[in-house]
Order: structure tokens, then C-alpha cells, then sequence
């Protein structure tokens, strides 16, 4: 699978490529470097996280945080993709499931169970 993964943190990237090393990985730090991707690439997968530039529970409107890609990514080829939003943040979180639409599920990160994919 093609997967883009949206995350700032470097220990849960190592996280991201140690369990999905079988596929293809595009990883991006920065919202916008992400909206260009899911504008250009059809991806399987999209993993978005809320937050970056390690600002915890930082508003939406925000021009650095997930919220912006996920507005985007319905107007793009990305629109029936896959979205895994893991981010702990929980407003910053549902505020991008609504915009997606329900391609889009939410997990916390820290409860990912990478053997089987489900929440501990």
C-alpha cells in the first residue's frame, strides 16, 4: 500500500516504520507539505495527526495542524481514501472527522495494537 502519515513526533514515526515497513511510506512534518501530496498522489492510507511543532491541544484554525489537510483531502483524488486520524487531541480530532466524513476513523496513538490494528 501507498500510505502518507502526517506526524511531527519522531519517536512515533519510528513507531510508523517499524510496523509498516512493508509499504510505501510518505511521511510529512508540516500541513501544507502534506495538503500537496494528497493533492498530487492517490494514496490507500492517509494517517493524520492533529497537533505538530509539538504544541499540544493547539486551536484548528491553526495554519500547522491536521485540521488543514483534512479539509482538503474531500476536494482532492484522496476523497475515498482511508483516513486514520491519531491524534490525542480530542477536539482537534473530531473536528476532522467531521470535515472528512466517514472515510475517516480516530484513534488515540497510544492505544494502537499494531499486531491486530484495533484499540487496546
Amino acid at each position: 500500500m501507498k500510505i502518507l502519515i502526517l506526524e511531527d513526533d519522531k519517536n512515533r514515526i519510528e513507531v510508523f516504520k517499524k510496523n509498516l515497513s512493508i509499504h510505501e511510506l510518505d511521511f510529512c512534518t508540516r500541513a501544507m507539505e502534506a495538503v500537496n501530496l494528497v493533492t498530487n498522489i492517490k494514496y490507500d492510507w492517509i494517517f493524520l495527526d492533529h497537533d505538530l511543532e509539538g504544541k499540544p491541544y493547539e486551536d484548528s484554525d491553526y495554519e500547522n495542524t491536521g485540521y488543514q489537510v483534512a479539509k482538503m483531502i474531500p476536494l482532492t483524488l484522496n476523497r475515498n481514501t482511508r483516513i486514520t486520524i491519531h491524534s490525542m487531541n480530542p477536539v482537534g480530532a473530531e473536528q476532522m472527522v467531521r470535515v472528512i466524513g466517514p472515510n475517516a476513523e480516530r484513534i488515540p496513538f497510544c492505544c494502537v495494537n499494531w499486531k491486530d490494528g484495533n484499540e487496546n
